[in-house]
């Protein structure tokens, strides 16, 4: 018996799924902007683990495989984050003991490049999307974060939640002042 296309791990999904992903990353990136953290917690699962790595420069060498984003992803990280630490710092942001946030930042997410497809699980959808955070802060404060955001979202019973975060940045060192901003 062969097997439909949409239970497939890896295939891509309906127009329809893409739009819902695509809408649901559009509405977390005006709450980000927006600073409503507590509402964004809300888009996320119980379970969820927020990762940025560090990336490495690797030199490529001859005779040997190219070398791959995979590659430049050390072990370090600027965030390795859980739910209750991502709440904590949700928390901090709004009690004006953030020093690397006060005043706060001003940001505007682009997101774009949204590519959707089936998880290992009937309710996983892993979705790859492009990210340009743009942060200006005080008079003459200004950052940019580039990079790529790979996700895993599930269906819940609530809608789409995300459950797993990984920003590959396209940096290898942080020029700003601070990280204190969610991706």
């Amino acid at each position: 018996m062969s097997q439909s296309t949409a239970d497939i791990p890896g295939t891509t999904t309906s127009l329809e799924e893409q739009h819902t992903v695509e809408q649901f990353l559009y509405r977390e990136a005006r709450m980000l902007d927006d600073r409503l953290y507590m509402d964004w917690l809300g888009l996320l699962t119980d379970d969820c683990t927020y990762r940025v790595p560090i990336r490495e420069n690797v030199q490529a060498v001859r005779g040997k495989p190219a070398v791959t984003i995979e590659d430049e992803l050390s072990g370090l990280a600027y965030f390795d984050d859980d739910k209750l630490t991502l709440t904590a710092k949700a928390l901090r942001l709004g009690t004006g003991t953030a020093w690397g946030e006060n005043p706060p930042s001003r940001t505007r997410r682009m997101v774009s490049n949204v590519e959707v497809t089936r998880g290992e699980k009937p309710d996983e959808l892993l979705v790859h999307s492009n990210l340009v955070l743009y942060r200006s802060r005080r008079a003459d404060e200004v950052s940019q974060f580039v990079g790529q955001r790979r996700d895993m979202l599930r269906r819940t019973d609530k809608g789409l939640m995300l459950a797993r975060r990984v920003v590959v940045l396209d940096m290898n060192i942080c020029d700003s002042s601070h990280m204190g901003n969610f991706f």
